[in-house]
């Protein structure tokens, strides 16, 4: 093909910036004094054998605990004794442990929450401990500060049991909070569960089966008693509670604080909506598409600046190849199906970032921000470590020994192996079994958020990148000089104290703010602040516990770069009432005192929506054929048995109504549901489509194929199950008798046989009669082969000849075609036609004055193009297109100079092609799949590693050589960005990303239309792809976006509650229909579920 150069909109490039010196230096312990060591030893009695949790660490406690001013430190120690060290200014600390009373005396410690319990403005400490299980005893203390001595030693006293604290259960962490705003402080008390025969199953009867150690309890606050209300609040959570992280936030900005529940393996996390009367609901399933598998650390924070608290949640992806590869990992497609069957929400093995977009909907950008592997991770914090206005990340990170290893894995099941344990844990059995279980130290993450919606990586350059097995960990301004410094708690190892240079060395600003509360509460946990400057806010909320079983001082820290004043500070107290302070100069601490606000907050309202859903408005589901593409072919990366339904619209009858075809998988049923005048639909010629269900409808198109004045109906046939001449192949042609009833055509088509994918309807001859283009998605059984496509000539009497051949041989092969359109793209008043797929480049077949279709590939476009609509988008009298692309938040990336690759070979010289997908890991590319899903497919391959470490990560010549390689075809993909092109008016065109909400998802479907009565074109993007075998990743999921073209023709994103679009599950098609009143609903016909309805309320 020829190619057409093509100027490309580039954005996110950075000048690069010289070295800087590190913003954190590690303090020497002997300087500190903080010589703290969380020893865990190896004991036959309790060890990572017999409990999986045994290296998970244990937390820390930031807090001025004897009011001097200076933050004070207190560590958790697994199995004791806590200490709790004084910060004496000057970087200098002392060890009071003893005299203050707060060692412990539990043998297995976890978690530590800081707040003030009994009312008397002194900070106290809540700590949680695991009991119950083999040797380990103890209860939760809580220890509660009397105040300083003269020495300045706080002294406290324990006093769990008399607030009916003292739980001896499998604890992890606890959290204050005032959720019902009565004015003293609730608890959350989070466990975990342990792996037991019971453990696994259909998920609603365990989540009900209430577990006295494994299930998580809310403990109300009546008068300085903690009373058990789990059940009538509404918290769901029982044998399988595998509770590891927690965190407070108000995620909606109501003012009664919700909760996110971070649980481990198969169970579902929670996020708590707080109802305001008492009660909790758990809206994870409509809030999010998905969620991680491992769910760990957790830590809720404001990363976009957008005024909503974001979450993140750790995981366990290694960053590593190697390790990734060596390690369990990704589920197999079995387990992951077996796992919503029984009623689990998604997981994938990797952190999710939660983009709060309102309306309680959240969206995995993770990938897209960079922050989806950081390995075994532990504490999430979100701080703005180099005060520039935006929340980082800091992530701990290492797991003393690694249990996940598939050599490790394999070892341990072998009989030889069940059968000794079965005897007993001997000294000699378990050296044998930690030897196997690598050793593995890792740097902990510092993610440099770009204000972009990304972050860059900073760990070495800020220091922080020093190898181990860091767990808990809190930020805190121990030297009190405006920037936040870091402090972990590490397995077998001192403390680390990183002292943050960032004021000296780049003479940044900030605000500190403390909250003098009322009554019980009187830290002011709960209120949010949020600080004002031009165009831009931060938000903070005060709520200590974050991270990991940690505590960070109840401060606020606001970084503010080079400002060095901010327009106002607002305090929103858990009560209502506010205050705002305005022209508020830089570099000082704030003091903000409840009593003082008199005014109670109204939170502002929101806009109207665009959309309004309509529900129950088409009496159709979409009920899709139990088919698994990857038994067949276990490389290919994704199903392509699920592209339907079909969608089309017109009056069929011609009383001037809008009616509706929506087209059936295979063996149901497609549906014509004709529009009644009082809007209502009745469905029509039953009989045709139930004779007609043995063909899978994937697109279809109401025209006038015969000249008769009425709409015909073409419907496109897929399935990816058949190949050949299969029956099941063949796309239809129905006739219309005028009056809406169909009958089949069967001498109207050509023979064609293919997995489809569209038609697309033109009188592209300018013969007065509509031609058609039908696009071939995918040869059955040889994925990443280009099926036939065919340009269809009618012949004037509604019957088709296939001419591609003869007007555009190009067309017949030119890739896995998914969306293409029919315009006159160069002005020259012929139809051309712009075509898109997957593995193609952007594609304009333009034609000549002797009605060929001649091709043009646009220039390093090469990516997995779904959808394609055309507009003239900038109105200058030409026309422009929008395509959606696979996007850029999936688990595959890819760059002109990092394409994703697939190799089509014989590999294993069985006769059958392979499909290896290949993708970039850093600056080398590797097989997608992992270890186990190869050897499936080339069991030759096992033979030769004798372990998953002696294979490790290698590239494709490695295991299959160069010679496979010469001969193999390859496919590449340059980028994955959805795009709208701007047109020249000569069709050249520039292409521009869309904003960021339409890169979070595959594009699958696209309107242009004026949605907001201002007279320019908008963008609505809609799809999803969820069918990407989950051994080799996910594509992302988001609720669709409203791109809203602004006075300057730049596109602005609308958030969901202020477009009122929320579509759920995998959108295929996109449409319009008129109601009999003049209002337009918007159609989206969603894979395996019912047609979602949106009113246009303008």
């Amino acid at each position: 093909m020829r190619k057409l150069l093509l100027v490309l909109g580039l954005a996110g490039l950075s000048a690069c910036r010289p070295a800087e010196p590190p913003l954190f230096e590690r303090m020497d312990p002997d300087r500190t004094g903080i010589t703290f060591v969380n020893e865990v030893p190896v004991d036959t009695a309790f060890n990572i054998i017999n409990y999986m949790y045994y290296y998970d660490g244990a937390g820390v406690a930031a807090g001025d605990f004897n009011g001097d001013g200076w933050p004070d430190l207190y560590f958790v120690a697994n199995r004791g004794p806590n200490r709790l060290f004084l910060n004496r200014s000057d970087w200098r600390f002392e060890d009071v442990t003893d005299a203050a009373g707060v060692a412990g005396s539990g043998n297995w410690n976890t978690g530590v929450a800081v707040a003030d319990v009994d009312g008397n403005g002194w900070l106290d400490l809540y700590l949680v401990t695991f009991s119950n299980y083999l040797d380990r005893t103890g209860r939760n203390q809580l220890f509660l500060n009397q105040g300083p001595d003269e020495t300045g030693i706080p002294r406290f006293r324990e006093a769990a049991a008399e607030f009916g604290l003292d739980m001896a259960a499998y604890g992890t962490q606890a959290v204050f909070f005032d959720y019902d705003r009565d004015g003293d402080l609730d608890l959350y008390l989070l466990n975990r569960a342990l792996h037991t025969d019971e453990s696994f199953g259909p998920a609603e009867p365990l989540r009900h089966r209430f577990d006295p150690n494994a299930s998580d309890r809310l403990l109300r606050n009546d008068d300085g008693r903690f009373v058990d209300v789990t059940a009538e609040a509404g918290i769901v959570d029982g044998l399988i509670g595998y509770g590891l992280g927690v965190v407070v936030s108000d995620l909606d900005q109501d003012g009664w604080p919700d909760l996110y529940v971070a649980n481990d393996f198969h169970e579902d996390d929670r996020i708590y909506r707080n109802n305001g009367d008492g009660t909790f609901t758990d809206v994870l399933r409509t809030a999010t598409a998905y969620i991680s598998k491992a769910s760990m650390g957790v830590d809720a924070g404001d990363v976009d600046n957008d005024g909503l608290p974001d979450l993140i949640v750790l995981d366990m992806m290694p960053f590593d190849p190697i390790v990734f590869k060596t390690a369990d990992g990704p589920e197999s497609f079995e387990l992951f199906q077996r796992k919503r069957q029984f009623g689990y929400h998604p997981q994938y093995p990797h952190n999710v970032l939660l983009r709060n977009l309102g309306a309680w909907q959240f969206v995995d950008v993770a990938f897209r921000a960079g922050v989806a592997a950081t390995d075994w991770s532990w504490a999430a914090l979100l701080a703005d470590l180099d005060n520039d206005g935006y929340q980082d990340l800091f992530v701990t990170n290492g797991i003393y020994h690694r249990p996940n290893d598939l050599d490790y894995i394999r070892y341990v099941g072998q009989p030889e192996i069940q059968e000794a344990l079965a005897r007993g844990i001997t000294p000699e059995l378990l050296e044998d079994l930690l030897r196997h279980m690598p050793q593995v130290p890792q740097p902990n993450f510092a993610f440099h958020n770009n204000g972009d919606g990304t972050f860059t990586n900073r760990t070495q350059a800020w220091g922080l990148g020093r190898p181990g097995f860091s767990t808990g960990a809190v930020y805190v301004d121990l030297d009190r000089d405006g920037d936040l410094d870091l402090v972990t708690s590490e397995i077998n190892a001192p403390a680390a104290v990183y002292r943050n240079h960032t004021r000296e060395r780049h003479r940044t600003h900030y605000l500190r703010v403390v909250l003098e509360g009322e009554g019980m509460n009187r830290w002011g946990i709960g209120a949010r602040v949020t600080v004002h400057y031009g165009d831009s806010l931060q938000l903070r909320e005060l709520q200590p516990v974050r991270g990991w079983l940690s505590s960070v001082e109840p401060v606020l820290h606001f970084g503010l770069g080079a400002r060095t004043q901010v327009d106002s500070v607002t305090v929103v107290w858990p009560d209502g009432r506010y205050e705002v302070r305005r022209s508020v100069a830089a570099d000082q601490t704030l003091t903000f005192r409840q009593a003082e606000a008199q005014v109670r907050y109204h939170p502002p309202a929101l806009p109207r929506p665009l959309f309004q859903e309509v529900y129950e408005a088409l009496p159709y589901r979409h009920e899709e054929n139990a088919f698994v593409d990857f038994t067949r072919e276990p490389l290919q990366p994704h199903r392509l048995s699920r592209e339907g339904p079909a969608l089309a619209v017109g009056d069929v009858n011609g009383d001037g109504l809008d009616d509706v075809f929506l087209g059936g998988a295979k063996w149901q049923s497609a549906r014509l549901l004709v529009q009644q005048p009082d809007g209502t639909f009745r469905p029509t010629n039953e009989a045709l489509w139930e004779a007609e269900s043995r063909y899978e409808d994937v697109d279809a198109a109401f025209f006038d194929a015969d000249g008769d004045g009425d709409l015909d109906l073409y419907v496109v046939s897929a399935g990816n199950e058949w190949w050949g001449q299969a029956e099941a192949l063949r796309d239809r042609l129905y006739r219309n008798d005028g009056r809406g009833q169909f009958r089949r055509d069967e001498q109207a088509l050509p023979d064609l046989f293919v997995n489809g994918c569209c038609v697309r309807v033109a009188d592209y001859d300018g013969d007065g009669d509509p031609d058609l283009f039908v696009g071939g998605r995918v040869e059955a059984r040889r994925y990443g082969e280009a099926p036939r496509s065919f340009l269809l000539e009618n012949r004037g009497d509604g019957t088709f000849a296939d001419v591609t051949e003869a007007r555009a041989p190009a067309l017949a092969r030119v890739g896995m075609v998914t969306d293409a359109v029919w315009e006159d793209f160069n002005g020259d008043g012929r139809l051309d036609l712009l075509v898109v797929g997957e593995w193609m480049p952007l594609t304009l077949l333009s034609q000549d004055a002797d009605g060929r279709l001649m091709p043009v590939a646009l220039e390093n476009t090469e990516g997995w193009w779904f959808s394609v609509q055309a507009a003239d988008l900038d109105q200058d009298g030409d026309l422009d297109f929008v395509a959606g692309n696979l996007g850029l938040n999936a688990s595959l990336q890819a760059t002109p100079d990092r394409p994703v690759m697939l190799y089509l070979h014989d590999f294993d010289r069985d006769g059958q092609t392979d499909p290896v997908l290949v993708a970039y890991w850093d600056r080398q590319a590797y097989p997608v799949a992992t270890i186990d899903l190869l050897v499936r497919r080339f069991p030759e391959l096992g033979q030769q590693f004798e372990s998953y470490r002696s294979w490790g990560a290698r590239t494709l010549d490695e295991l299959f050589g160069q010679e496979a390689l010469r001969q193999a075809t390859v496919r590449q993909a340059y980028t994955f960005a959805s795009v709208w092109a701007e047109n020249d008016g000569q069709g050249h065109f520039t292409l521009h990303s869309l904003p960021e909400p339409a890169q979070w998802f595959p594009v699958r479907a696209l309107q242009i239309s004026d949605v907001t009565g201002e007279g320019r074109p908008d963008i609505i993007a809609a799809g999803n792809f969820d069918e990407a075998n989950p051994a080799l990743g996910h594509y992302g999921h988001g609720p669709g976006a409203v791109l809203v073209q602004t006075k300057t023709g730049t596109f602005m994103p609308l958030r969901p509650d202020a477009s009122g679009l929320i579509l759920r599950g995998q959108v295929r098609h996109l449409s319009w229909l008129q109601r009999p009143d003049g209002q337009r609903w918007l159609l989206a016909a969603r894979n395996d579920t019912s047609v979602q309805v949106l009113a246009l309320r303008y």
